[in-house]
């Protein structure tokens, strides 16, 4: 139940609720959602295959073919029907594409949190300052070389991808039915872990008896 209410806590968080991913991924507009998982699934496949500068070349120079098809389409429009519109991108040339001072220095402390955070955090795991926490960081990279041998970077993130926009509404329509489960799992261990330690104590005590009757005895 814990597991199931901190994933709800991470996709109802305001970082993501304020880049609206949380409705991309939930299906909320599918026009919108259809076209980010078509067009990053398609981008994910494309550097399976090709390297990243040709993926950029092809992206730019298909862009630029729409765009240079269209004003050559616009501008011969205009000379047959002798019409004075103008350049056919007027009000996209027209809006303010530049980032504000304001905004950029936000953004820019607002990473530099994160990466102080990340580099704290990286200097206490790799400094020992908690061995447990650092050993579970050896074992979480020990098995992420098994990942590596099998899958690389480009196969884990086109996964992630798929599983990012198929899981969200799997679970919002039989999110009753997982917490049930999830709650049930929950009591089912909690009634092994309590009959294993009935088990243990059992044990010591009657491994206590027999010490005791054995010591008696040989008095």
């Amino acid at each position: 139940c814990n597991f199931i209410w901190r994933i709800e806590q991470i996709f109802s968080s305001q970082c993501i609720s304020e880049f609206k991913l949380i409705d991309l991924v939930h299906w909320r507009d599918p026009k919108k959602s259809g076209v980010v998982f078509g067009v990053s699934l398609l981008l994910l496949l494309s550097l399976a295959a090709f390297s990243v500068i040709s993926v950029v070349s092809y992206l730019l120079l298909a862009l630029l073919c729409v765009t240079i098809s269209f004003r050559i389409y616009k501008s011969v429009i205009q000379a047959v029907q002798k019409s004075n519109d103008g350049h056919p991108f007027k009000a996209l040339m027209e809006k303010d594409v530049t980032v504000p001072p304001e905004t950029f220095r936000k953004h820019v402390d607002v990473c530099l949190t994160h990466v102080n955070r990340v580099l704290k955090q990286m200097s206490r795991l790799f400094l020992v300052e908690d061995l447990v926490d650092s050993l579970k960081l050896a074992v979480v990279m020990w098995l992420l070389t098994y990942v590596g041998a099998v899958f690389n970077g480009i196969t884990i993130l086109i996964l992630a991808d798929i599983l990012l926009f198929s899981v969200p509404p799997i679970y919002e329509k039989n999110k009753v039915r997982v917490i049930s489960f999830s709650c049930k799992s929950c009591i089912v261990c909690f009634k092994k872990a309590f009959i294993v330690e009935v088990q243990i104590r059992d044990y010591i005590t009657i491994t206590s008896i027999i010490i005791i009757n054995i010591a008696a005895s040989s008095n």
